[in-house]
């Protein structure tokens, strides 16, 4: 009897580990995604994220490259915008007007950006499409 007890209890402990790790798992692995108007507006939450997904679109003019290689640009969303620093690998789409999702850090005023994605234009689209459009 006593056996069976220590192997329930064994049992009951490994499946609480491993319930344990994968909590842990899917909890580190969580980034939010909003949009610029969204962060502004939620601004005091903000900190409570551990990492931070911001879409909008690349304001015209904003970009500038800096000699270390990093990159200043600011992203827009209704009217609103955020000044974006970042460096790393950027995508070869990525220029003004461009949707552009960053990934990172914001502290209020700078989003410091770990990750960069540049959202592919639709201009692949045929003349019977557009027409159906209109």
């Amino acid at each position: 009897m006593k056996t069976r007890i220590r192997l329930k209890i064994l049992a009951f402990c490994i499946i609480a580990f491993f319930s344990f790790l994968i909590f842990k798992a899917v909890q580190s692995s969580l980034v939010y995604y909003q949009t610029v108007s969204e962060v502004l507006m939620n601004d005091d939450s903000i900190n409570s994220f551990r990492q931070l997904r911001v879409m909008g679109i690349v304001k015209d003019n904003s970009i500038v490259f800096k000699s270390d290689g990093s990159i200043e640009f600011k992203i827009e969303d209704s009217g609103k915008e955020i000044f974006v620093q970042y460096k790393g690998i950027i995508p070869d789409i990525f220029k003004d007007g461009v949707e552009a999702v960053v990934e990172g850090d914001f502290d209020g005023s700078v989003f410091t950006a770990k990750k960069l994605f540049a959202k592919c234009p639709t201009k692949y689209e045929d003349e019977e499409y557009r027409k159906e459009l209109t």
